[in-house]
């Protein structure tokens, strides 16, 4: 058999993707593993990757999980690695363990497809090696998301890397029309196939307040119990106060990033549907924010890294499905099952 190598950026949900085509192939009775070369797990390098943990318990791959993802793809790797030839070679011997006994493996991309590339270990490069289909796992947020898809698949084949064709994959409401007809269009017409178009569930998409917290660090002022809410939008609160009441009822569930020092705007996000506030600039914020933050039960985190710089470390957070999460689990198998060609897929394996 061949293997699938699923790739996508940071929120497009390809661990789910694999999660509930797992499951389908299972039931099929194809042995089906799972390996995720280029890791990012949360904290220092060392630490195991989260989503292999999930796929070891969830599939019962009788393997370590440092197997399953041995490398980890940090902001500085070409230091704590330094030779890219043992991390190659250290790829290769996980691979051959988890393809061991298996009809097939799923492959889950780093969190940005070209992730080490300095060492010849980006997705295409590994996918020529490990023998692979790419799969591009799409969410778009408007048409340029289009033109990510569109650059990889050429990307990948001028390098002679098989791809398979395109995943659409946390589907917006207000873009799944577009999706279905001008958007596949359009892949149609630069021979791309589109595999699948999964609407937007936020019990399988939303981050809680948590995984927010996770990635930002910083100092939980209020509202420790309520982490594990969902946030759908994330809004920055830079208008006029005039403004800003309009602004914020324009989403629901969302976290609003802005200055410490802002309180106004902070007491105007408080007053609509807001799943958490987090104040940038290490400044702490005036007591009726907090107080007002605790009577409507919004936790707020105080950041210390500048307003632009929070919201570039928001974009990387994405949903992280655990192994006792029975509801999302259950989920990422329906929406394979009822939106994705998992028949197409499947062929693709056993080619």
């Amino acid at each position: 058999m061949a293997n699938l190598y699923f790739v996508g950026t940071a929120g497009s949900g390809k661990t789910a993707v694999i999660l509930g085509l797992a499951l389908q192939l299972k039931e099929q009775g194809v042995r089906v593993g799972y390996f995720k070369p280029v890791g990012i797990p949360p904290g220092a390098v060392g630490t195991e990757d989260r989503d292999a943990v999930l796929m070891r318990e969830v599939l019962d791959l009788n393997i370590e999980v440092q197997e399953i993802s041995p490398l980890a793809l940090g902001g500085y790797y070409i230091s704590v690695y330094k030779d890219p030839d043992r991390c190659r070679q250290r790829v290769r011997e996980s691979y051959a363990k988890v393809k061991a006994a298996t009809d097939g493996v799923l492959i889950d991309g780093a969190a940005r497809p070209w992730g080490m590339a300095a060492f010849n270990l980006d997705a295409v490069s590994l996918a020529q090696e490990l023998g692979a289909a790419l799969v591009y796992v799409l969410r778009p947020v408007n048409d340029r998301s289009l033109d990510e898809a569109v650059f990889f698949a050429r990307c990948a084949r001028e390098q002679k890397a098989g791809f398979a064709g395109v995943l659409f994959n946390n589907v917006p409401r207000a873009l799944l029309a577009k999706t279905e007809g001008i958007y596949r269009e359009i892949l149609a017409g630069n021979g791309i196939e589109t595999l699948g178009i999964v609407p937007s569930r936020p019990e399988l998409s939303a981050p809680t307040v948590a995984e927010y917290y996770e990635t930002l660090g910083g100092e939980i002022l209020t509202g420790e119990d309520r982490l594990g809410k969902m946030v759908e939008d994330v809004l920055v609160g830079a208008m006029t106060i005039e403004s800003a009441l309009g602004y914020f009822r324009r989403s629901a569930n969302k976290a609003v990033v802005t200055g410490g020092d802002r309180s106004e705007i902070a007491l105007a996000a408080l007053e609509t549907d807001t799943a958490v506030l987090i104040l940038s600039g290490g400044l702490y914020p005036d007591v009726k924010v907090l107080a007002k933050a605790a009577e409507k039960g919004v936790p707020v985190i105080l950041v210390h890294f500048d307003t632009y710089t929070t919201v570039e470390k928001l974009a990387e957070v994405s949903r992280i499905i655990h192994p006792d999460d029975k509801e999302a689990i259950a989920l990422a198998r329906e929406n394979m099952a009822r939106h994705c060609n998992v028949d197409k897929l499947a062929a693709l394996l056993r080619d």
